[in-house]
């Protein structure tokens, strides 16, 4: 059977060993055992690896989790601060904002916080 080796019961996904697994992935073993070292578990606190006596073996689900994980990161890493919304930040009604306030932050980022309702406040010349 491709992919696997027949057992009794099932296959048995093939797996890999981290030097092969770094190569099926493009990157160097070094940077594997960083990432794992910086990372040893998704979100969900699955290991990205299948241990072995003291070797990690990979699967392909595996694998694809783990570049799932670095463009999570990567993409985290991009998106500037002021731009990410904090949900206790966030009213649950729109408000309004003075310019002068509105003008201190993007636009975008502005919108998300308050739901796009800014209102322009004039001051009263005597």
């Amino acid at each position: 059977m491709l992919g696997g080796a027949y057992l009794e019961g099932g296959i048995v996904p093939l797996t890999y060993n981290s030097k092969d697994a770094a190569k099926r992935i493009g990157v160097g073993r070094r940077w594997l055992r960083e990432f794992l070292r910086q990372h040893p578990s998704d979100k969900a606190g699955i290991p990205f690896y299948v241990p072995v006596g003291n070797r990690k073996r990979f699967t392909e689900r595996d694998l694809e989790r783990i570049l799932e994980a670095n463009r999570e990161a990567e993409k985290e890493k991009l998106l500037p601060s002021h731009m990410t919304v904090q949900p206790d930040l966030v009213p649950s009604q729109p408000s309004v904002v003075p310019v002068e306030r509105a003008f201190a932050a993007s636009v975008t980022d502005l919108y998300e916080r308050l739901g796009g309702f800014i209102e322009r406040t004039v001051k009263n010349k005597p």
